[in-house]
């Protein structure tokens, strides 16, 4: 079983490389669901640490069914990060159906060339997981990041009919709502991976003009889960 950061600053990615995780998941704005990071922070994590990163691609926040013009900017944002040399990008997007845009993925596709693929959580969203699965898996995806509520309430359950269906053509990671009790029944089951950004809610720059609310990548919350996993 492997473990997956989200990672949103450049102190949780500190944080992965110091505890060993399998790979982080590069974003911004976690508070919004996670959106696509700048070259800039993506290139900083490549050249000073040594993680294998995968870069989410989602330019808004809200739900997954884009306009042509933003398919273009994404390709253009996946183009960009191809350009950096990492490992995977991680993407998502839904038709009218409610099933994964096959005319979307494979344009993202097509521009990601043999990075990794993965389908984030627009999963947790689709309106028949079984069909969903079987595209996800015609294209050439590697892995579906989901809390499996649109499979079953309980994520042990979800699990379980993933990993049954998936019969090893595609890789199950779980994350979204993952607390570390979780985290040993999941792993009995023969979860692929584990996603987590082992943040809290925290008020930053208290005084400034500027004060907001900011999920914080907190060391303990991290070791906990892995902990969880021995």
């Amino acid at each position: 079983m492997k473990w997956e950061l989200c990672v949103a600053s450049l102190e949780g990615a500190r944080l992965a490389e110091k505890h060993g995780l399998d790979r982080i998941e590069t974003c911004i704005a976690l508070e919004q669901g996670g959106l696509t990071p700048s070259t800039a922070l993506v290139k900083w994590i490549r050249d000073t640490l040594d993680l294998e990163q995968h870069v989410l691609i989602r330019q808004r926040a809200g739900g997954f069914h884009y306009s042509y013009d933003e398919i273009v900017v994404m390709r253009d944002q996946i183009l960009d990060i191809r350009s950096l040399g990492v490992k995977g990008i991680v993407v998502g997007a839904l038709d009218a159906a409610g099933l994964p845009d096959k005319q979307a993925l494979e344009t993202w596709k097509r521009a990601a060339g043999d990075m990794d693929l993965t389908f984030h959580r627009a999963f947790d969203d689709v309106s028949d997981w079984e069909k969903s699965l079987e595209l996800l898996v015609s294209m050439g995806f590697n892995r579906i990041l989901t809390s499996g509520v649109s499979v079953s309430s309980e994520m042990e359950k979800a699990c379980s009919l993933l990993l049954e269906k998936a019969n090893g053509r595609i890789e199950i990671m779980m994350g979204g709502g993952l607390k570390p009790r979780m985290v040993p029944a999941l792993k009995a089951l023969g979860v692929d991976a584990l996603h987590f950004s082992g943040t809290e809610m925290k008020e930053v720059d208290q005084g400034s003009l500027f004060t907001t609310r900011l999920l914080i990548p907190e060391e303990e919350r991290i070791q906990h889960f892995l902990q969880a996993g021995l």
